[in-house]
């Protein structure tokens, strides 16, 4: 008889880090030229739950982050002036023992005509 027998299934529970996790990673992009749009409204909407995403990391980064782990199933919108409305739906946030897994999302904006 094998002496790890039960490996497989430790009964000690997970180890996880104490940090906080936000469930979606947003970057908004002009869709003709590529280049990123910093200073756009981005809003998680997940059911009757929405929340403005905040503008995290560099500069030139420029990306928006949160909601902090909260799974769910999320549209994504992203509102500029100069720009027409945009979205990304049905993206899915899923978590695991420990924290939400983050979701990367590019939402593409068109110039406004006129």
């Amino acid at each position: 008889m094998s002496g790890l027998l039960g490996c497989d299934k430790p009964t000690e529970p997970p180890v996880c880090t104490a940090i906080a996790v936000d469930a979606l990673v947003v970057t908004v992009v002009d869709a003709s030229s590529g280049q990123r749009i910093c200073d756009a409204k981005v809003v998680a909407v997940d059911g009757s739950f929405s929340e403005e995403l905040r503008l995290f990391g560099s500069p030139q980064e420029c990306t928006y982050s949160g909601p902090t782990e909260r799974a769910g199933l999320y549209e994504v919108r992203a509102t500029r002036a100069g720009y027409e409305p945009a979205s990304t739906t049905s993206v899915r946030v899923t978590r695991d023992e420990c924290h939400v897994i983050p979701v990367r999302v590019i939402v593409q904006m068109q110039r406004s005509a006129g």
